[in-house]
């Protein structure tokens, strides 16, 4: 079991401000024995994210909780690219995940990454999807086959397409019987949070995704339970169930 929260601060304002803004939620979820927060996509803009990410680091230490950084322009040497750490409850970095599909105005300023990670957290397996990553089935898929228990899914959708990102989230967390956890940014009136986790019932032997937890379109967060051994069986038996044999035209 992994208590998480999906952490949805209001993006409108200094950096300082947003910043702050976070911090104080993290602590807050923090103080109801959250294990492992998120963070949106692009809830703070600033292509010198280092020391942002040096505050994040630091709040987890005090808070002693775990901190995905959501989706954020990082400097890296000559290059601007998107990325999602991931940082313990000591403050230690113990992963990073570039985003591969960039979107829209993102293609003229950031290089796209290549791979996709899985890290340990507290015995459980983590993946990250960053917002338009999760679009193509294939990274949830390959995420899920490198052992993945639980994806989180930092994005920054308008309010135009929430019903839509909602569907995409429910669908690949049933292909692939994964429990998907999305923070969405909060910066209205367009973008309206909504951050929410996907969990399952199983009625006889049919599995049903659903909406477990879920943020309102105001600061705050979502706190929710999550138990991947739950499903494990059956992520097992669909994956093992594939026809690998067939899917050569998916390399083309």
């Amino acid at each position: 079991m992994l208590r998480i929260s999906l952490i949805q601060p209001d993006s409108r304002g200094s950096k300082e401000e947003v910043l702050n803004r976070a911090l104080k939620l993290i602590k807050e979820a923090a103080s109801y024995g959250v294990e492992l927060a998120c963070l949106p996509e692009h809830w703070i803009i600033s292509y010198n994210f280092y020391p942002i990410l040096e505050e994040l680091r630091k709040e987890a230490r005090r808070s002693g909780i775990g901190i995905i950084t959501g989706g954020n322009y990082i400097e890296n040497g000559d290059n601007i690219e998107i990325g999602s750490f991931l940082i313990d409850e000591n403050g230690e970095i113990i992963g990073e995940q570039k985003k591969v599909h960039l979107f829209g105005a993102e293609n003229e300023v950031a290089k796209a990454g290549s791979s996709y990670e899985v890290f340990r957290f507290k015995d459980i397996k983590i993946g990250i999807s960053i917002c338009h990553d999760l679009v193509y089935p294939e990274v949830i898929r390959i995420l899920t086959l490198k052992g993945a228990e639980i994806i989180f899914a930092p994005a920054r959708i308008k309010k135009q397409g929430f019903d839509p990102w909602k569907l995409y989230v429910m669908t690949r967390a049933l292909e692939n019987r994964v429990h998907i956890a999305s923070s969405l940014a909060l910066i209205p009136p367009n973008f309206l949070g909504n951050s929410f986790v996907v969990d399952f019932q199983i009625e006889e032997d049919v599995v049903i995704p659903f909406i477990a937890s879920a943020a309102k379109d105001e600061e705050g967060f979502a706190i929710y339970d999550v138990d991947p051994k739950a499903i494990e069986d059956h992520r097992k038996a669909r994956l093992g169930a594939r026809r690998v044999s067939t899917y050569g035209p998916l390399l083309g």
